[in-house]
């Protein structure tokens, strides 16, 4: 054993041997100050990688993440990401990040971007949180085509993203890919149990989950066997999923409806400012146009809902990057756990609006090809409607009258009013004598406010082609439509309406009901001890009695009583939505999810109305020439009701 006096001592020749390389100031021949000569001392300075590693990270969304260090590697917009270019994917990213979400789902069109932004969530999180990761795509060609294609030029053309490669070639391989930081990135497929079940992993990224098989032999589905990765991880873990909707009964369609929050977009007209949700009801293009000439002269165009403004597709993109996400399910829940998107190709930049109506008229008379217009332009699974109802047949009935006459033969007006959370869809409808209620529409539209409703139904004038005016006899409104924006319930402003305009009647609808309609005292406000002076009184309608009257009257020719008329100027989207809805095997009348059937309801409230104030029992006067009804004998009536 040495002795103390054997050890042999440092050498002050540390610094000119070039050991002290970045020793801090306060030092003298490579002995720090206030150390003496017997005790050791070993330089040492971290390395560049290391240094990344303890810093502090900026704070950063993905969204801005990606646009300071995300190169896009392929498609139309190579280079820097931009989230001007795409930005209805900025809210998704971030969400993906927030702490309590657990599980984000896009159920999306080609080229809206859902894949890219899995992509960016990928790379922060391999900067930001390195941990484990899985790309679960289709086939296994698809996962190795994932990786060599997207994934490791991703990394290798991002400079920020560049210095987490490792310098051993093994670790970058199409099914492993290991960071320097200690990320892994996993490729899997489908179909492979041993792929999907054999490791921990705090991410996980399922794309394209509608092609994936039911089963993986006889074990269970490729997802559920995918998201047990994610139990060691149990409050920290993240699953993307992504897809384009096959089926009704599809894994993303099912996924993306059980969500606790659900995201639609909403885009302002660049004309009038009024957000909407872009409905494929509102494009429009010349009906005598072959599809090649739509889609190469780029003559489709979207009419707003608020205004007579028709979008161009420069309108369109300006609207997209005005635009919104706004809550359609779950705005109540605070801190959701899955939120799920929908992405139709309307809202891509790189899907053109003659595009989407060429791929329609291809698809009028192929059903493969109507099903994928649906699922690719969509988003929405294909469901077979089974309406015995065609738009032509619904045309046919209009007359000569223009829009706002009341005909001779009008014994009584009723208004209907379907309550939405941004307006009202309504139509005032003219009837006939006897009980066949031979009906003439007057007028229908859209208006956004209660004064604009006001001045509908009662300052507004409706006259015959003699001058003669007539007053509304009745009206009911849905007292439904959900919050306002600001969170005021649209039921109690709706029964605020109707207690200060007399003769107009809350009404709602319910599908099994023993008689056609009865009424229910209201004494207090919805959800509240609050008082309604005076009370209320609410019809409760039975809507299947009623559709099925709407249903079997559509179907008369305009010769025969009992006809359902339309004005001269009755428009396509009236048409399209009294076709909208059908019976389905329950025996219940259906509609299909995003398809607007406003029109068809306000129909079937007209129908009620006549039946509320016994309108077919009414007698025809004797006179030839009948004097207008008089304001004092509408009230009498009013009453009575």
């Amino acid at each position: 054993m040495q002795t103390e006096s054997q050890i042999k001592k440092p050498d002050s020749r540390l610094k000119t041997a070039g050991m002290t390389e970045g020793i801090p100031a306060g030092m003298t021949e490579g002995i720090p100050a206030g150390m003496t000569e017997g005790e050791l001392f070993i330089p040492f300075a971290f390395s560049g990688a290391e240094r990344r590693v303890f810093a502090r990270k900026e704070k950063l969304t993905p969204s801005e993440w990606a646009e300071q260090r995300r190169i896009v590697t392929m498609g139309a917009h190579r280079g820097p990401w931009r989230n001007s270019i795409s930005p209805h994917l900025a809210h998704i990213m971030d969400t993906w990040a927030l702490p309590h979400v657990r599980e984000v789902i896009i159920c999306k069109s080609s080229q809206t971007g859902g894949t890219e932004s899995q992509f960016n969530c990928a790379a922060y999180a391999m900067e930001r949180d390195p941990s484990v990761m899985l790309f679960v795509a289709p086939r296994e060609t698809d996962a190795r085509k994932t990786s060599s294609d997207r994934i490791i030029p991703m990394l290798n053309d991002s400079p920020r993203l560049r210095e987490l490669l490792s310098p051993n070639p093994d670790d970058t391989a199409s099914r492993r890919i290991k960071l320097n930081n200690g990320a892994i990135v996993y490729m899997a497929w489908s179909n492979s149990t041993s792929a999907l079940a054999s490791f921990p992993v705090k991410y996980i990224f399922f794309d394209e989950v509608d092609k994936y098989p039911p089963f993986i032999g006889k074990e269970t589905d490729p997802i559920t066997l995918g998201e047990k990765r994610a139990r060691t991880f149990r409050y920290t873990h993240k699953i993307f999923k992504v897809s384009t909707p096959t089926r009704e009964d599809g894994t993303i369609w099912k996924a993306y409806n059980k969500a606790d929050v659900i995201y639609k977009y909403h885009v302002p007209c660049p004309k009038c400012g009024a957000t909407q949700i872009m409905k494929f009801g509102q494009l429009k293009w010349p009906e005598a146009a072959a599809q090649e000439e739509i889609k190469r002269e780029g003559a489709a165009r979207y009419a707003c809902e608020h205004c007579p403004a028709e979008w161009t597709d420069t309108d369109r993109d300006i609207a997209i990057h005005n635009g919104e996400w706004q809550t359609e399910k779950g705005r109540h829940i605070k801190r959701p756990r899955s939120v799920a998107y929908h992405l139709p190709s309307f809202i891509s930049p790189d899907v053109s609006l003659s595009e989407i109506v060429s791929v329609y008229l291809q698809s009028k008379n192929d059903k493969a090809k109507l099903i994928d217009f649906y699922n690719d332009y969509l988003a929405e699974p294909f469901i077979e409607l089974h309406s015995d109802r065609k738009e032509n047949l619904i045309l046919a009935l209009r007359d000569e009258r223009p829009r706002g006459l009341v005909p001779q033969e009008s014994a009584g007006i009723t208004a209907a009013i379907d309550t939405q959370q941004r307006g009202f869809y309504y139509e005032i409808r003219s009837w006939g004598y006897g009980a066949e209620l031979e009906s003439w529409q007057i007028r229908e539209g859209f208006v956004e406010t209660f004064d604009a409703l006001y001045q509908m139904l009662f300052e507004d004038t409706y006259k015959n082609i003699h001058g003669e005016k007539q007053i509304i006899d009745i009206g009911l409104i849905d007292s439904g439509g959900g919050a306002t924006g600001y969170g005021i319930s649209r039921t109690a402003e709706v029964y605020d309406f109707c207690r200060r305009n007399p003769g107009i009647y809350p009404l709602k609808g319910l599908q099994r009901m023993t008689q056609p309609y009865r009424t229910s005292q209201l004494d207090y406000y919805p959800g509240t001890s609050k008082a309604i002076p005076g009370g209320l009184k609410l019809y409760l309608i039975n809507t299947t009695y009623f559709k099925d009257c709407l249903a079997r009257k559509l179907g008369i020719a305009p010769a025969d009583p009992g006809a359902w008329h339309l004005h001269s100027e009755a428009t396509e989207e009236y048409a399209r939505q009294l076709c909208v809805e059908y019976k389905n095997e329950k025996g219940v009348w259906d509609c299909p999810r995003n398809k607007p059937n406003h029109f068809w309801d306000v129909a079937t409230y007209g129908l009620a109305a006549c039946e509320i104030i016994g309108l077919k029992f009414w007698e025809k006067p004797a006179e030839t020439n009948p004097k207008p009804v008089s304001v004092e004998t509408i009230k009498r009536k009013r009453r009575r009701w």
